[in-house]
């Protein structure tokens, strides 16, 4: 049985920069004023390891009260334009295809069921999946077993845009998509079994027919 797994920001959303501008805008409270291609390092990071890293510079508080600050600045900035059309066109139609969808983000759980509500597309995943309910978040392949487990199949396909997401789907025993949403070189995605510039059901019909 076919399985598709998808990551949320910057594969679905367009919510990675959106992300550099939550921990940029924090940041600033602290006196810290941080590049954008500094953020840009931790683009599908574990949150964890961005908190402890900033923390080394400045007292932040606990990770769950920066955690909570973030998701008020992103919530508060989302978008009707930030959801890629191309995925979203795609999910309905995998899922009137009555194909078993996960989501899979680096992201907290609460924050990401609010953003798959947010743009109405929450009810097209079969099993919903954050990095905080895991031991280890991406790039292990934990969160992918997770959702694995849970889906029940065995012929599976993970869309990421990340480096970080992609090798966390391969460890996982996975085919990766990488969709490039200019984000990342093509040389940091090649570790993606392919890499696509655009999500159409196509593309998908023909990755799965090779399962």
């Amino acid at each position: 049985m076919h399985g598709i797994f998808w990551d949320c920001d910057g594969t679905i959303m367009d919510t990675e920069r959106l992300y550099a501008y939550a921990w940029q805008t924090h940041l600033k409270d602290f006196g810290l004023s941080i590049p954008e291609e500094e953020i840009k390092q931790f683009v599908g990071v574990d949150d964890k390891i961005v908190h402890s890293f900033y923390s080394e510079q400045v007292e932040l508080e606990n990770f769950h009260q920066t955690m909570s600050n973030l998701g008020y600045i992103i919530e508060n900035s989302l978008d009707e334009r930030l959801i890629f059309q191309d995925a979203k066109r795609l999910l309905q139609q995998l899922s009137d295809l009555e194909y078993k969808q996960a989501c899979v983000s680096a992201s907290p759980y609460n924050l990401l069921h609010k953003k798959l509500q947010r743009f109405q597309i929450d009810t097209y995943f079969n099993f919903v999946i954050g990095g905080d309910l895991v031991k280890r978040n991406k790039p292990y392949p934990d969160i992918y077993n997770e959702a694995i487990e849970k889906l029940g199949t065995s012929l599976n396909l993970v869309i990421e845009d990340s480096p970080t997401g992609i090798s966390s789907g391969k460890a996982s025993g996975s085919y990766v998509l990488a969709i490039d949403r200019g984000i990342f070189s093509k040389e940091q995605l090649n570790e993606a079994d392919e890499v696509v510039e655009i999500l159409d059901l196509e593309i998908i019909n023909n990755i799965l027919k090779r399962l």
